[in-house]
């Protein structure tokens, strides 16, 4: 379905974004927490302070993993729903179409922090310019999309086997920086009070009147 901006169908389409992105935004936090719990467990035990119990473990790593690939299918759902936006259509956007707007958006963003570090307008708390490579990588949006297919949108027998721990330590630079280009337009902060989202936030499971024919 077309539509244009500011009419009915975008007004919903705002909303469901808004709701993707705040998707998003929990489960970063959520994965921060495990992520944080993680780095001090294992900073315990080597200085001796405590010893590790292969099942508290593994418990542990499996909420940081749930977390972390609910942050990668909101904000993949998310992007893929701005472009909708974008191209102002509601229907089905073609993989290779949203690989090429992902893969595009992450490079401008790359760019802006390099040219502000070279320019010397950068903040002060931004990394050197060492942190940055001089572009995203090739893959970076299939690799996206792939993990985001098998390890949360569709049950694959892959996912058993498909090393997010790799995915992490390759690509996670480049999701936070497009996680973090959204925030500040999208993110909670940006009301002072949770924000109407018509049928999501008005969702009760307690049944106050029954309209009789």
């Amino acid at each position: 379905m077309k539509f244009q901006i500011g009419d009915s169908i975008d007004s919903a389409h705002c909303t469901a974004l808004k709701h993707e992105f705040l998707r998003c935004e929990e489960a970063f936090k959520e994965f921060e927490s495990f992520a944080t719990t993680m780095i001090l467990k294992k900073q315990a035990e080597e200085t001796g302070n405590t010893t590790s119990i292969a099942g508290e473990s593994r418990f542990l790593a499996y909420k940081t993993y749930n977390a972390y690939t609910r942050f990668i299918h909101h904000l993949y759902e998310f992007l893929v729903g701005a472009l909708a936006r974008e191209t102002g259509n509601t229907g089905q956007i073609d993989a290779h179409i949203a690989e090429r707007y992902i893969m595009g958006h992450a490079n401008r963003i790359l760019q802006g922090k390099r040219s502000a570090l070279l320019n010397g307008t950068a903040p002060s708390w931004e990394n050197h310019i060492s942190a940055y490579a001089e572009s995203v990588p090739a893959e970076f949006a299939q690799e996206f999309r792939k993990f985001r297919n098998k390890l949360s949108g569709h049950v694959k027998h892959e996912r058993s086997t498909m090393s997010l721990s790799r995915f992490y330590s390759t690509y996670h630079q480049y999701l936070y920086m497009l996680y973090w280009n959204c925030l500040d337009h999208w993110g909670s902060h940006r009301n002072k009070e949770f924000p109407d989202l018509r049928e999501i936030t008005d969702f009760s499971v307690l049944i106050t009147s029954q309209e009789h024919p």
